[in-house]
C-alpha cells in the first residue's frame, strides 16, 4: 500500500499516489466547509503538508482516508474561527421560517452541484454544523467539543439550519 511504502521510505511516487487518490474526495470536503474556491486548495494544501509531515503518528487504527479527511476538517474549522464568521448571523435565524415537514426535503432529489451551492449560501455556522452533523457524521457531544458549544446548541443549529438549508433548495 502507498501509505506503508511512504511512511518507511518517504517515497514520493508513494505520497504522490496519495495525493491523486485522496486530493478530490478532500477537495470537495473542504469546499463544502468554506465559502470559495482558494480557501478550499488553501486548506487541502495544508491537510497534505500536515499528511507528509505526520504520517509517523497513522498508527493504522481505523482508516487512513479518514485520518486525513479528520485533518481536513480540523483544518477547515480553524479557518472559519480565524475568519471569525461562526454563528455571526444570529439576527437571521428570526428571518428563516421554520418547516416542520421534513419529509419534502428528504424526499427532493437534487443534484450535487445544487446542495453545494445551497450549502455556500448558508451562514458559516450553519455550514459547519450540516457538514458535522450530517455529512461527517459527528455526535452532538463531539461537535460541542469541535465548536466550544453545547451539546444542546449544537441540536438547535443543526435544526435551524437544516430549515435554512431546505428553504435554499427549495427556492432553486
Amino acid at each position: 500500500m502507498a501509505v506503508d511504502v511512504f511512511r518507511d521510505s518517504r517515497d514520493p511516487e508513494a505520497f504522490n499516489a496519495i495525493y491523486k487518490i485522496l486530493s478530490p474526495k478532500l477537495y470537495y470536503v473542504c469546499l463544502r466547509y468554506l465559502k470559495n474556491d482558494a480557501d478550499a486548495q488553501d486548506v487541502l494544501q495544508e491537510t497534505f503538508v500536515t499528511t507528509y509531515r505526520k504520517i509517523e503518528s497513522f498508527n493504522g487504527e481505523g482508516s487512513f482516508e479518514g485520518w486525513v479527511r479528520r485533518i481536513a476538517v480540523n483544518y477547515c474549522l480553524a479557518k472559519l474561527r480565524i475568519d471569525q464568521k461562526q454563528f455571526q448571523s444570529e439576527s437571521s435565524v428570526d428571518q428563516i421560517q421554520l418547516i416542520s415537514d421534513e419529509s419534502d426535503y428528504l424526499q427532493k432529489e437534487e443534484t450535487e452541484a445544487n446542495l453545494l451551492r445551497a450549502l455556500k449560501e448558508l451562514p458559516d455556522g450553519y455550514r459547519t454544523i450540516i457538514n458535522l452533523a450530517i455529512l461527517e457524521d459527528y455526535s452532538h457531544r463531539e461537535i460541542g467539543e469541535l465548536l466550544n458549544i453545547t451539546e444542546s446548541t449544537s441540536r438547535s443549529q443543526l435544526a435551524r439550519a437544516k430549515a435554512a438549508l431546505k428553504l435554499k433548495l427549495e427556492k432553486g
